[in-house]
């Protein structure tokens, strides 16, 4: 019987690789014209791929592409899975918006523990009819509505560091701005605050900082990713504590919105109310009011799970993807003081120098060279470094041909950062951004949110609040750094674009 067993697994065995041999060779037959290096049977190009897990992975992966990307674009066999890097600007807005290329593959499972099926994660059907809920809670008349609340953030932020420029400790930047950005996507968005401005520490802020790096793990390990294999090993149980205080959370902020939703109902059957009161409560509908009035696809209310799931998405890209947008800002604004005295002199100019004044929505919009600076560190540090999509079916963009169930990658960061789109690419320079500058930058070229229909819906909300956050702090403070002059942060590309180390700066009050 052990022979004739182990005779079975070996014909198992014997097929699969050729199965897989056969199939790889097929599939390279109608690629051929994407460029890659030479491959191994059946493993393919994992014995390079392999370096990009150890350490210095930008280095390695800035290697790789160096080396054999051709016009951009690359074929990379991750044993018989296939995965095609295009960065070519003829392609992107072909890439973003077709049918064929808006699912997501099953590499984002690796989130679905902590974000469940939400928009971030979930596929085509149920992303589709999600957004179509959502979008509403993003449009302009919304983000005129939150300047309110960017303008009372930024006043606490202010306050915050007030006592960092009294004190003249380093302030860990990133810690307070992640603080500032919660607050704001929950009042906003939540309809609640969530007060970590106010607190000395946040238990949500670290479990966060924990459970990314446990996803992280799992995307580098493909073992982890298999849910039985995952719970023998040591991190899942620290998980499930971190998911505990991550979902805790979500369910009081969803539980409070829902007691001030109901106390707004009792406070409209009394009489005695102002009429002009009740107009302004009406107008302040946010995204998790939204969702408590959605229905799904077959026309009944959205789940508790369905709308956890939706909020802890938002919590995530709304904060801490934005509070890595805004660390690497006010780091390249004490790497280059000649252009942070640049951006004050500009909000001066179009905000006055009375920090009392609020900033406005109109001079919001006027601080162009502010609004430079935000996208030079963008292109340089996409806080969101590469997208993955999952094709569907067989499609061919500009020639090239993607089979059903490859998966094809976009980077930002490697666009941002080639010398072809950006000449001078880690040359920290906001004047390539000016009306009229040469050469004039495609915008298929510059993608931190992405292009086409799986776009980042919320990217003008973003660009709305940093800017304006931004002007309150300069028009306050110079954010100079710990030395002589700032010291160049090592960068880990993980999930996300973020410093090794906590970016830590000095802050000083402007008399």
């Amino acid at each position: 019987m052990f022979w004739l067993g182990f005779g079975l697994l070996f014909i198992a065995l014997l097929l699969y690789l050729l199965y897989a041999f056969e199939y790889q060779t097929r599939i390279d037959r109608l690629t051929h014209n994407w460029p890659a290096p030479p491959s191994l049977p059946i493993i393919g190009h994992l014995h390079i791929l392999w370096g990009l897990a150890g350490p210095n992975p930008i280095r390695r992966a800035t290697e790789l592409t160096t080396t054999h990307m051709k016009d951009h674009r690359l074929k990379l066999w991750m044993g018989t899975k296939l995965y095609l890097l295009d960065c070519n600007p003829k392609d992107i807005q072909a890439l973003g918006s077709a049918q064929q290329l808006l699912q997501k593959p099953a590499d984002y499972s690796v989130f679905e523990n902590w974000l469940g099926e939400g928009i971030f994660t979930s596929g085509f059907e149920k992303w589709s009819h999600r957004r179509k809920i959502v979008m509403p809670a993003f449009n302009y008349a919304m983000i005129n509505q939150f300047v309110k609340v960017f303008e009372k953030q930024s006043r606490i932020l202010v306050d915050r560091l007030g006592d960092f420029s009294i004190s003249g400790e380093p302030v860990d930047y990133f810690y307070v701005i992640s603080c500032f950005t919660l607050d704001t996507i929950c009042a906003t968005a939540l309809g609640v605050s969530a007060n970590a401005q106010l607190n000395e520490k946040s238990d949500f802020l670290n479990a966060v900082k924990k459970i990314l790096i446990i996803i992280d793990i799992k995307l580098k390990n493909i073992f982890y990713r298999n849910g039985q294999i995952f719970k023998f090993t040591r991190h899942f149980q620290r998980e499930k504590e971190l998911l505990k205080t991550l979902h805790g959370f979500t369910e009081e902020i969803v539980q409070r919105r829902l007691e001030e939703l109901r106390q707004d109902e009792q406070n409209r059957n009394v009489t005695s109310l102002d009429a002009t009161d009740l107009e302004d409560d009406r107008q302040t509908k946010c995204y998790l009011d939204t969702l408590f009035q959605a229905t799904g696809p077959d026309g009944q209310p959205l789940s508790t799970k369905d709308i956890r799931e939706e909020v802890d998405t938002i919590i995530f890209g709304g904060f801490d993807l934005t509070a890595n947008a805004l660390n690497f800002f006010m780091y390249n604004m004490t790497m280059h003081p000649e252009f942070q005295a640049r951006c004050r002199e500009e909000v001066w100019a179009v905000c006055g120098r009375d920090t009392s004044e609020p900033i406005t929505l109109d001079q919001v919009r006027k601080l162009d060279f502010v609004e430079a600076c935000i996208k030079e560190s963008l292109r340089m540090y996409p806080p969101g470094p590469l997208v993955v999509r999952k094709a569907t079916a067989n499609c061919q963009i500009n020639d090239f041909f993607i089979p059903k169930g490859a998966n094809v990658l976009i980077s930002s960061l490697y666009m941002g950062r080639c010398k072809e789109f950006f000449p001078d690419p880690m040359t920290f320079k906001p004047d390539r951004w000016a009306s009229g500058a040469e050469p004039k930058i495609d915008a298929s070229t510059f993608i931190p949110f992405m292009k086409g229909a799986r776009s980042c819906m919320g990217q003008r909300y973003v660009m709305v609040m940093m800017k304006l956050a931004m002007a309150h702090l300069l028009r306050n403070y110079l954010f100079e750094p710990l030395g002589e002059r700032q010291e160049k942060l090592k960068c880990s590309f993980t999930i996300m674009l973020q410093t090794v180390e906590p970016y830590r700066c000095r802050v000083r009050k402007i008399e």
